[in-house]
């Protein structure tokens, strides 16, 4: 062991093991598809092209057939990364969000968030006393059936309008800096210090070590943004953590994990025994969130808010859990209402039954889509139909899919054989988008592979195709194309080529030895034209390119929605920002048009 390091104790390293998940930690680096109960993939320390490359998560080992190379998660770290034991400990460590006290040079990084989570402990234990102390929050707390075991259990506190909390934070001897740094108090453009959280009933936020990361501050008087939550920082990561993790823990035992929007959601569940409810912090659930849950159980219940956007909120919630290869069950709470008024109105066998009656995601799916269309008219059928498609071609096993399309058929009064043709068509057409990506056309070149998800990937070849081959689709749509943002180096290398060759030449489509000599000392570009010109040339046509370049549209539409729906979230974190929400509404209608727009297509 390096001297350097310093001593790391025996069960720092057993924590570290114990939560990190081998499947996760190796799939950062490793394309994984499961394999019974274990998973596989190409081995990352020699080229093959049939994967060789086991890992098992029941026994947290890797091993390759192919090189012999193989043992548990702090050894792929040490091999891939190429750190020492320690190095590799602390490289996990630092991952995972734990502290490792070492003699190291970073430990500075480490004591300084230690302090930051006493400066935030130290605030719980403030809101707390404010709480017993205080008349304003009482009328609240009874409206919501806050039992004294409920307030105790998840420590909620209470922020006064005084600023009180900075001038003791002050007298406990924290420096100013870091209490802006935790998010406790903002300060202004001349330079006045003032309390974040006023007037706010405050929930504290726990990771799963029991640090206090941060707070949720729910508004007892009428201000602009009902709820305001602690700012990203070093203490705090949202997008790695979730509510409740006492209810997390409890879920290896319980079996199930409910997941909730808020945190009077799990609060109220937990206040009537269902001590196993969790909630995503921010508007939706996080691949790093999913992959925490899965570490504890993978019998997942959604119960979102019944209104439009905890629908939404649900088939994104969906998607995510299925790239982590789980199925969940969707709890449908009527008349739009949320757990919380629920349960509170009609107690807990009722909602017990909302549970047992939980379904599975893709009838919920299919529920949805009833709702959007009437069925007596014969084109929004047809419209039906074709979302219908969409959905039961999204099912990875052929047997459980033709079972879909016999009961859908059924309910529908369709002949199954015809939707099933539909269904395997639309199957293909989905192979031939995506067989792009079988290429390490992007694969390869991406600077953030965590980042790049297969509809960007699609996007890109796409747009890459129609201005290879259709020159005055490319200069009509160039602006629209930049507004594409992406780390796929391939692409951005391919367009400034684009740029340049059009410029310089009056051709109705690129030319293949130009781009070639081009790229000559490039060997991924190589690979990216082989495709371009071999097979992507004639995947899209004069006769479909208009709806394609729609497709196009509507994802560039949604990645600037996502762009100012993290805006609206850092306002948020300050106070809420008119222009910016103006910004997010218009998006939104500019969606809906382009969506109409695509069924409208001829």
């Amino acid at each position: 062991m390096d001297d350097n390091m310093g001593f790391i104790p025996q069960d720092k390293i057993d924590e570290i093991k114990s939560v990190a998940d081998i499947v996760s930690v190796i799939g950062d680096y490793v394309d994984l598809k499961r394999a019974g109960s274990n998973y596989v993939g190409l081995c990352p320390f020699h080229n093959e092209k049939t994967p060789s490359f086991s890992v098992s998560p029941q026994k947290g080992i890797f091993h390759c057939f192919g090189c012999g190379v193989g043992g548990d998660v702090i050894s792929f770290i040490m091999q891939k990364e190429g750190l020492s034991y320690p190095e590799a400990i602390k490289f996990l460590a630092d991952k995972l969000g734990i502290l490792v006290e070492t003699n190291e040079v970073n430990k500075e990084k480490y004591e300084h968030r230690k302090k930051l989570y006493e400066i935030n402990n130290e605030a719980k234990l403030f809101f707390y006393k404010n709480l017993l102390i205080n008349d304003v929050p009482k009328e609240y707390i009874k409206k919501r059936d806050l039992t004294n075991s409920m307030i105790n259990k998840f420590i909620i506190g209470y922020a006064d309008g005084k600023n009180s909390l900075y001038r003791h934070l002050l007298q406990k001897g924290y420096q100013k800096d870091d209490i802006i740094e935790v998010g406790l108090v903002n300060q202004d453009e001349s330079g006045n210090l003032y309390d974040k959280f006023r007037n706010r009933l405050m929930f504290p936020i726990l990771d799963i070590r029991g640090n206090i990361i941060g707070f949720g501050g729910r508004t007892l008087v009428d201000a602009r943004a009902k709820y305001m939550n602690s700012p990203q920082s070093l203490a705090y990561d949202k997008s790695k953590n979730v509510y409740g993790v006492s209810n997390l823990k409890n879920s290896t035992k319980v079996g199930k994990i409910i997941l909730v929007e808020g945190y009077m959601d799990v609060i109220s569940l937990t206040n009537y025994g269902f001590d196993f409810a969790i909630a995503s912090l921010g508007t939706s659930l996080t691949h790093d969130q999913a992959k925490l849950i899965k570490r504890y159980c993978k019998n997942i219940y959604i119960c979102y808010d019944g209104d439009s956007a905890g629908q939404n909120a649900t088939s994104r919630a969906i998607e995510v859990f299925k790239e982590q290869d789980i199925s969940p069950n969707i709890i449908v709470i009527p008349d739009n209402m949320d757990p919380d008024d629920y349960i509170k109105k009609y107690g807990k066998d009722s909602f017990n039954r909302l549970i047992d009656n939980a379904m599975d995601s893709v009838i919920y799916e299919y529920k949805k889509i009833l709702q959007k269309y009437d069925i007596n008219d014969v084109r929004e059928k047809i419209q039906l139909i074709d979302d219908l498609t969409t959905l039961l071609s999204k099912l990875d096993r052929a047997v459980i899919r033709d079972e879909y399309i016999k009961r859908f058929s059924n309910d529908l009064n369709l002949d199954d054989s015809s939707l099933k043709k539909d269904v395997y068509n639309k199957l293909n057409e989905n192979k031939s988008r995506n067989s792009v990506i079988n290429e390490d056309i992007v694969n390869s070149q991406t600077d953030d592979k965590e980042s790049i998800n297969n509809q960007e990937k699609i996007t890109a070849i796409e747009i890459m195709t129609i201005s290879c081959f259709h020159r005055n689709k490319y200069v009509e749509l160039k602006e629209e194309f930049s507004k594409f943002n992406t780390t796929i180096s391939s692409y951005n290398n391919f367009m400034d080529f684009v740029d340049i060759y059009y410029s310089k030449n009056d051709t109705k489509e690129i030319d293949e030895k130009t781009a070639r000599k081009y790229f000559k000392n490039d060997i991924q570009m190589d690979k990216t034209i082989d495709y371009l010109f071999q097979k992507s040339k004639n995947s899209i046509n004069i006769n479909n390119i208009d709806k394609i370049i729609l497709e196009i549209k509507k994802y560039l539409i949604l990645q600037e929605k996502d762009n100012i729906k993290s805006k609206l979230d850092l306002m948020q974190s300050v106070e809420f920002n008119d222009k910016i929400n103006k910004e997010y509404k218009d998006i939104l209608n500019q969606i809906l048009e382009i969506n109409r727009q695509i069924k409208d297509y001829k």
